[in-house]
């Protein structure tokens, strides 16, 4: 697969990725004892390693089956966590485990699967034909970079309503 992110973009979203982890255990007061310091940590890092793991290895696995059906050449294969229908999914799902189930571990790994796309979406943001191609090649949509500037708007203001919601 071809790498569309510098090393150093990807510096970007591990950093930025731990440092709203710190956030999160210091205003979320997840450090209110070891076990759940450790539990959520360990939930949070499994969500980020999960995105990052199906960007670099796990596409390999499902991507076959679906490159042998195409054979057609995109710039990169379709991410199953990247594609349109997840992306979809993930909100009302986000918003379901974080008033409802109470999970510590599920909130971990739904606030880290959402911070990591957010700033993937937002580095992406001024190249229009890789945003397409990334996050909207599932859907039929005639997108246009106006469009793709207007939904990485909606992802940070939906990703701050779900840190309000989870603040307070």
């Amino acid at each position: 697969m071809n790498n569309i992110f510098s090393k150093k973009q990807l510096l970007f979203k591990v950093l930025f990725s731990l440092f709203f982890l710190i956030f999160l255990i210091v205003f979320f007061e997840a450090w209110s004892n070891w076990l759940t310091l450790i539990g959520f940590t360990l939930a949070y890092l499994f969500g980020i390693l999960l995105l990052f793991s199906d960007e670099q290895f796990l596409y390999k696995f499902y991507q076959e089956k679906i490159d042998s059906a195409h054979n057609d050449n995109t710039q990169f294969s379709d991410l199953a966590s990247r594609n349109f229908i997840f992306l979809l999914a993930l909100p009302p799902l986000s918003i379901f485990v974080l008033t409802s189930s109470g999970s510590i571990l599920g909130i971990a790994l739904v606030m880290a699967i959402n911070s990591y796309l957010l700033a993937e979406m937002w580095q992406l943001r001024d190249e229009f034909l890789l945003f397409k191609d990334r996050f909207l090649a599932m859907s039929r949509i005639q997108t246009t970079p106006k469009m793709v500037k207007q939904i990485c708007y909606l992802a940070l203001f939906y990703f701050v309503f779900l840190l309000l919601n989870l603040l307070f």
